[in-house]
């Protein structure tokens, strides 16, 4: 199965210069893990876990901004992935999402490990017949 029809297209984007406290905000709004940074250099990606890294460090997350702490350049995958190569790619990275691209280079999702999840789930539930 390809991580294509699993992926989370509901984006939220946010910016460098937003602060952590609004991006918080909007992730928790939006009900989602992750917001995808665009850069020139690339996306990046702001999770919940840079979120907690923030407050733990004792910054003024009401001020700081998201390119302090966001994971600039971020791990991507393609719509065409299968979802084992996904779930190995946040295995052994130790990362809870993707940004997953189009094969034109786009954003188009977020995998989050729930995704993936459920993504497994239903193809073990296939394999079995169920």
């Amino acid at each position: 199965m390809q991580i294509g029809p699993v992926v989370s297209r509901a984006l939220l984007f946010v910016t460098a210069q937003d602060t952590i406290t609004e991006a918080a905000r909007k992730m928790t709004e939006r009900k989602v893990g992750a917001a995808v940074v665009m850069a020139d250099q690339g996306p990046g990606i702001i999770t919940e876990r840079d979120v907690m890294r923030a407050v733990a460090a004792g910054v003024d997350v009401a001020t700081a901004p998201v390119g302090d702490y966001m994971t600039h350049n971020a791990i991507t995958a393609f719509e065409d992935w299968d979802v084992d190569a996904a779930a190995e790619r946040m295995a052994s990275g130790g990362f809870r999402h993707l940004i997953v691209l189009s094969m034109a280079g786009q954003v188009e999702g977020v995998l989050s490990i729930r995704d993936l999840l459920r993504a497994l789930l239903e193809e073990n539930k296939a394999a079995r017949g169920n």
